[in-house]
Order: structure tokens, then C-alpha cells, then sequence
């Protein structure tokens, strides 16, 4: 049995249960909001939410934070997650179409 507990818990320290924080999150929006969507296009969603929830995480680790506040945070972050990245992909086309604009040159 003890094999089996110290999995667990290296399971849960490495972060792992955030991503399926998010995951969770995109499964329970996907259920709840009546669109038409492919089986592809919900995995899609579903891998985003759990890549998204990862890299938040990396980025929230070091910082002192209440777990019930983390754990709103991946999930929202699992939720709204395919609006983040096709806000960043909007902004990448804005910044490729005219560089210029963001880069000032001395």
C-alpha cells in the first residue's frame, strides 16, 4: 500500500491536479452551455484548459496565495481559457502586421 501513497502524493505536489482542475472546469462549461460542437473541437478546448491551468500554475507557484484562491484561479482559467488564447493570438497578428508601433527604436 505504501507504493501507492507516496504515487499519490508525488501526483499531487508535482502539480498535476491543477491541470485537471482546468480540465474540469472546460468539461463542466462544455456540459452546461448548449453549443453545437464537434467531438475535436471539445477536446481542443478540453487540452487548452489543461495547458492553459499548467502554465498558470508555473506562473503562480513561488507567490503566497491562499489555496482556495488558486484553485478559483486554475479553474477560471480552465473556463475561460480559449478566450485567452485567442486574445493572445489577436494580439501576435497586431504586433506581426506592424512591429513598429510596439517597438520604439532610440
Amino acid at each position: 500500500m505504501e507504493p501507492q501513497k507516496s504515487l499519490l502524493q508525488e501526483f499531487i505536489e508535482g502539480g498535476w491536479i491543477i491541470a485537471l482542475i482546468g480540465t474540469g472546469a472546460m468539461v463542466a462549461r462544455i456540459l452546461s452551455v448548449n453549443e453545437k460542437n464537434t467531438i475535436v473541437e471539445n477536446m481542443k478546448k478540453i487540452v487548452a484548459a489543461t495547458i492553459s491551468s499548467a502554465i498558470v500554475w508555473a506562473l503562480l507557484r513561488g507567490l503566497d496565495i491562499p489555496d482556495l484562491y488558486e484553485a478559483i484561479i486554475y479553474g477560471i482559467t480552465g473556463v475561460i481559457s480559449p478566450e485567452i488564447i485567442q486574445g493572445i493570438v489577436r494580439i501576435g497578428k497586431r504586433f506581426s502586421k506592424n512591429p513598429e508601433k510596439y517597438i520604439k527604436k532610440n
